[in-house]
């Protein structure tokens, strides 16, 4: 069976998104490890399904699977990505989508051109774990390690992000680790080590985070531009309700791969 692909971007992240409103194709972990290779599959940080909601306040469902295979319960830039592809299959015709995510329903609608806006729900910061980062869940867990010491590497940081993901006491399911710099009132840098994906060039759900957490820290003010390797986004906050990200989708390309060639890795 040869199963059609769209591949999207969203700031460099990257993703693969299957449409199963019609049928099943019962994709397992293996099989979606294979697919996300850079190599030896089509390459991606998360693959996308579109799927129907039994909820009545749902449009459509989102799964979410990160390169390693494992389904995880949001993902920012891929939400983006995903209202895009709703509009270019024109799947829908509302200009505001809401859809079901194994964290509960998020809300999607076009601002201008090419522009998206997600509503992520309202973060939830969890009691002070550690003094070295805070955590905060956007849907999905985040530790934000704010700010950096001027003099202090990339590198280094990461050597951190990775010991705190190992650390299965204070988040058994994993944790995106981010890792920001203030750079004025309202602009931040920012770089995610993301479970199961690694670093990548951009984050939207670790965006949301972070500005957050500055925002609460009172480091910066809303609205926030956060600067990722992969371009930038756009979060509001009023410290109360729900944030909201704001940012581009781009369609790279449409193909298909064959399921049958999968199938040694049921």
């Amino acid at each position: 069976m040869k199963i059609s692909f769209t591949k999207m971007h969203g700031i460099g992240n990257d993703f693969i998104i299957l449409n199963q409103l019609e049928n099943q194709y019962e994709l397992n972990s293996k099989m979606i490890k294979f697919l996300s290779h850079r190599q030896f599959g089509i390459g991606f940080d998360q693959l996308l399904i579109i799927e129907s909601s039994s909820n009545a306040k749902a449009d459509f469902r989102y799964r979410i699977f990160n390169a390693d295979g494992n389904e995880v319960e949001q993902c920012g830039n891929g939400a983006r990505c995903f209202y895009q592809f709703v509009k270019n299959k024109n799947l829908s015709r509302n200009s505001k989508i809401t859809v079901e995510t194994k964290s509960g329903l998020i809300v999607l609608s076009g601002q201008s051109e090419n522009l998206i806006s997600v509503d992520m729900g309202k973060p939830i910061f969890k009691d002070k774990i550690s003094d070295l980062f805070t955590s905060v869940s956007v849907g999905n867990p985040h530790a934000v390690i704010e700010p950096l010491d001027k003099d202090q590497k990339w590198d280094d940081a990461i050597k951190i992000g990775l010991e705190i993901q190992a650390n299965k006491a204070y988040f058994p399911d994993g944790v995106n680790v981010g890792f920001m710099k203030i750079i004025d009132a309202n602009n931040i840098k920012l770089k995610v080590l993301e479970r199961g994906s690694g670093l990548t060039l951009a984050c939207g759900s670790g965006a949301c985070a972070a500005a957050a957490t500055a925002i609460l820290r009172k480091l910066v003010v809303s609205p926030v531009t956060v600067h990722m390797d992969g371009g930038l986004l756009i979060i509001e906050w009023d410290s109360l309700n729900s944030i909201f990200m704001s940012g581009p989708a781009e369609i790279v390309f449409e193909g298909e791969f064959d399921l049958s060639l999968l199938k040694k890795y049921e």
